[in-house]
């Protein structure tokens, strides 16, 4: 994983007087296990890119759901797609 990866997802993250902010407490511990695996997998920025997209692309917004949410269930998504492309499962 690259440190413009890791930038990427620090940018990605809602914040409040510039901490890290979560609807629920699973959406952390999600991230922060995302960032662990993405760095052990090496991931680079334009592959976990195009998966967290086509994750959202299956995964689009409902008004019925939080927007937090539906982010980080494509987040998983992604992760989980990424995981499996590499037989790191």
């Amino acid at each position: 994983m690259t440190d413009a990866l890791v930038e990427a997802l620090a940018a990605e993250i809602p914040r409040v007087n510039g901490e890290p902010v979560f609807a629920e407490p699973w959406q952390a511990r999600a991230l922060g296990m995302g960032v662990v695996t993405l760095r052990a997998l090496d991931v680079g920025v334009v592959e976990w890119r195009d998966a967290l997209a086509a994750a959202i692309a299956r995964h689009p917004f409902d008004a019925a759901e939080p927007a937090a949410t539906a982010y980080y269930t494509a987040w998983v998504a992604a992760l989980e797609g990424v995981v499996a492309s590499r037989d790191a499962a």
